[in-house]
């Protein structure tokens, strides 16, 4: 089952000292059911930087991955408490980055829900800073 959703994307990002960085987008996406996951997808837009890319999140009972195709490519997958490493390519190079799952969190269903992701960030082994992505969905009437 696929339906059209409205999504609140709250993205806030805290590198090394700085002050956090919060971004809001609204945009429409995909929610479909799958036997063992919920998936949301949903076109980047230049307010985040990644125009002409594709996200998608598959969302599983203990593990959330994140899929990025088009301009950038990655795959990353959370697990709280555990690290991910893989190659996050920006189409001019990658870069080996490895996350460490802080905390996931999901009341995902066909009427919508919530979907939240907290990580911490290691670009090329050095300690870049954390990231918390906040997914509202709601089903477009």
């Amino acid at each position: 089952m696929e339906k059209k959703v409205l999504l609140t994307i709250l993205s806030t990002q805290q590198f090394q000292q700085e002050e956090p960085e919060v971004t809001k987008l609204v945009t429409e996406g995909e929610l479909s059911i799958e036997e063992d996951a919920v998936c949301l997808s949903y076109w980047e837009t230049e307010l985040t930087g990644l125009q002409g890319t594709k996200t998608a999140f598959r969302v599983e009972k203990d593990k959330v991955t994140l899929l990025r195709s088009g301009t950038v490519e990655s795959k990353m997958t959370f697990v709280e408490g555990e690290e991910d490493r893989s190659l996050y390519d920006m189409g001019y190079g990658a870069l080996m980055i490895t996350v460490r799952t802080e905390k996931i969190g999901s009341d995902l269903g066909e009427k919508g829900g919530r979907l939240t992701v907290s990580y911490g960030i290691v670009i090329e082994e050095e300690t870049a800073g954390s990231i918390r992505y906040e997914i509202q969905v709601q089903p477009l009437t």
